[in-house]
């Protein structure tokens, strides 16, 4: 993990984002003068310092690229490092659902944070858009958590021993900035929860406790709000369901109709919530019920590996680990886009040219064999190195290439 300095100290990264607590002051002082702390992604002796911007959020500060300075940092190992924003004309960038912005990111989910209501709220909070009218286009849950782990530059590995939910945190934090979600400040709406510190227990919750008071419900409007963690578990309960996240002792209740359509859209990250070489994380929309109690009323899980690297099956869980192990660098590419016909399993980087890894599955699905063929088709036509892991092979017998 690379070095930032700030306020005449010079510590690792992953020091500042696992203990922001620890260097408050620091970064508070920095904040002020000289307005920015440095990366030292890349060593020797620099003419124009690599600035980070630092923001506040609640009572911490966290460190985030400085805006179009992205590409200046180190592409191979440094969380910073960004491409150029791509140019677009002033009509394609308003109807995006997701916008990047020098403040951080401008978002449109399709899921509505404040309702009007008569009596209890029953709907899971759909927009409804009406007929023939062009509007601004909006992000599903699951697009708008994958678009952070790309901007976070989550879904990469630089080759580290280990990431923890507090990189996670402060990386997810830095991503979305003091931008706007459906229009509000995004830090009034969406909460990501702060690692477990024993010694900041109270500060940690009296922080979520104030984020979940802004969540009311009463006779005439509803003001919800989204959190992102970890799960931890879904259990039944008297009335319904009980979901538990990590890091906070809070839970929360949901319905049978929300749980099951969470188990049949994200089935393969349903079955590993709480499996110990795996983690899922959740975006939730949280509402409050006629009786002050929390509920969920909108949910999407990610699949990752132990390191937080995004996975769609238990297969993939298996080779990210192993790749993480062999401290490997790649990055699980995440669909984005329709237009996406050749998107790897997962892409070493620290091969020349890059090498892409295929895990493969439902050998006996006749139509999965059809599109797997199609793909090997692809990799022979544009001739693209691809390792292939076929279970249930043994994954050790799956040959990597040498790193360069």
């Amino acid at each position: 993990m690379e070095d930032v300095s700030f306020d005449g100290l010079t510590v690792t990264l992953e020091e500042v984002q696992d203990n922001p607590a620890k260097y408050a002051r620091e970064l508070e002082r920095a904040k002020k003068s000289p307005g920015y702390a440095i990366c030292r992604c890349k060593p020797g002796p620099v003419a124009t310092p690599l600035r980070l911007v630092i923001r506040r959020y609640g009572a911490l500060f966290h460190l985030a690229r400085w805006p179009e300075e992205g590409y200046l940092h180190d592409p191979a190992t440094c969380p910073f490092h960004a491409l150029p924003t791509k140019d677009q004309n002033e009509g394609e960038q308003s109807i995006e659902a997701i916008r990047q912005t020098p403040d951080g990111l401008n978002v449109r989910l399709d899921t509505s944070l404040s309702v009007r209501t008569v009596g209890v709220v029953i709907d899971r909070g759909r927009r409804e858009i009406a007929p023939n009218t062009v509007s601004r286009q909006s992000a599903p849950l699951l697009g708008f958590l994958q678009r952070i782990w790309i901007e976070a530059r989550l879904h990469e590995w630089t080759g580290g021993g280990a990431r923890s939910w507090g990189t996670c945190n402060a990386q997810i934090v830095a991503a979305l900035g003091v931008g706007k979600l459906n229009g509000k400040p995004i830090q009034d709406v969406l909460y990501v929860t702060r690692r477990y510190e024993p010694t900041k227990k109270a500060a940690i919750a009296a922080e979520f406790d104030a984020f979940l008071s802004r969540i009311k419900t009463s006779e005439g409007t509803s003001e919800r709000g989204l959190l992102i963690a970890e799960l931890n578990a879904v259990e039944p309960s008297k009335y319904a369901f009980v979901t538990k996240v990590r890091q906070t002792h809070h839970s929360f209740f949901a319905s049978k109709a929300v749980i099951d359509q969470a188990t049949a859209s994200f089935r393969e990250a349903w079955a590993l919530i709480g499996n110990q070489h795996a983690r899922v994380v959740a975006i939730a929309v949280l509402e409050r019920t006629k009786d002050s109690n929390l509920r969920v009323i909108d949910i999407a899980l990610q699949l990752c590996n132990s390191a937080f690297i995004p996975c769609d099956s238990s297969y993939e869980v298996a080779m990210a680990n192993r790749l993480v192990a062999e401290q490997r660098r790649f990055r699980k590419p995440l669909r984005l886009s329709a237009d996406d016909a050749l998107l790897p399993d997962f892409t070493l980087t620290d091969t020349v040219p890059e090498t892409a890894i295929e895990v493969y599955g439902m050998e006996t699905n006749e139509g999965y064999r059809k599109r797997k063929a199609q793909k090997q088709a692809l990799y022979v036509q544009r001739r693209m190195a691809c390792i292939e892991w076929i279970p249930p092979a043994d994954l050790a017998s799956v040959c990597l290439p040498v790193r360069r």
